[in-house]
């Protein structure tokens, strides 16, 4: 089903493109020729075949460039690609779904989420010693995180708050401690105050077990019908806190 991903691209010393995605965006395509825009805010979009060609030539080569060519591939006149391409793109950055060059006010950098998540959850897993309270404070902390700072600058910023934890690859001598990190993550999200997502859920369990010397996989997939976006953790390829048949419905398209 799914031929590529694109999201967007490091900009560190290349000049910024005339259109880019927003980070918190992935463009998904399909073997149909078309696509969807999976915004980890919560969005999803479908695009068909002519407007996923659009965008990929755009987000390549700019506007102009992408007028041209689409306009020489279906032998229709360059004036008439180009205004429906204008429309196509402006609907797009209403919807923050695309970032012009003047347009860029989604692509803060990591750098506040990392100055308040580090300290913050380091304390959370050295001072809470109930895994109960721990794993509650986390959800909080994630729904905290997404509301402030996105899906993008959230990973990294516990990413790196976790990078002090050693990993290895569960085996079959952890299958209690997985057990019990299961039990954990399910009992915290049914008892928590306030209603968490999946998101929220992922990176609780996720937080957890890198925080027990586990290797764990945060992962979003789709399903194309009806089109709809799941978010869960793996452990050893088994979902930590969540149905193992549920997200069996969902394709992965994206893990970190």
């Amino acid at each position: 089903m799914i031929v590529s991903i694109q999201t967007c691209p490091a900009r560190a010393t290349a000049p910024a493109p005339e259109y880019s995605l927003p980070r918190d965006v992935i463009l998904v395509t399909v073997r149909d020729g078309s696509a969807r825009l999976l915004d980890m805010a919560g969005g999803f979009h479908a695009v068909p075949a002519v407007g996923t060609r659009m965008l990929q030539e755009t987000l390549a080569n700019g506007a102009a460039a992408a007028a041209t060519r689409i306009a020489g591939d279906y032998g229709v006149a360059r004036e008439r690609v180009q205004s429906d391409l204008a429309v196509f793109l402006r609907d797009l950055e209403k919807q923050g779904l695309l970032c012009g060059r003047r347009n860029r006010r989604r692509s803060a950098g990591s750098g506040p989420a990392r100055l308040l998540l580090r300290p913050a959850l380091g304390a959370t897993h050295r001072l809470l010693r109930s895994p109960h309270k721990r794993a509650q404070a986390l959800l909080g902390w994630a729904r905290l995180s997404f509301a402030l700072f996105g899906w993008t600058a959230t990973v990294a910023a516990w990413q790196e708050a976790h990078a002090r934890f050693p990993g290895r690859e569960a085996g079959a001598c952890d299958a209690e401690l997985v057990g019990v990190l299961d039990r954990t993550v399910r009992a915290a999200v049914a008892g928590h105050p306030v209603a968490v997502a999946c998101k929220e859920r992922a990176l609780c369990a996720w937080s957890l077990a890198r925080a027990a010397g586990l290797n764990a996989t945060l992962i979003v997939g789709i399903e194309l019908f009806p089109m709809a976006g799941h978010c869960w953790c793996e452990v050893a390829a088994h979902p930590l806190g969540d149905d193992q048949d549920r997200c069996d419905q969902f394709t992965p398209v994206a893990q970190w």
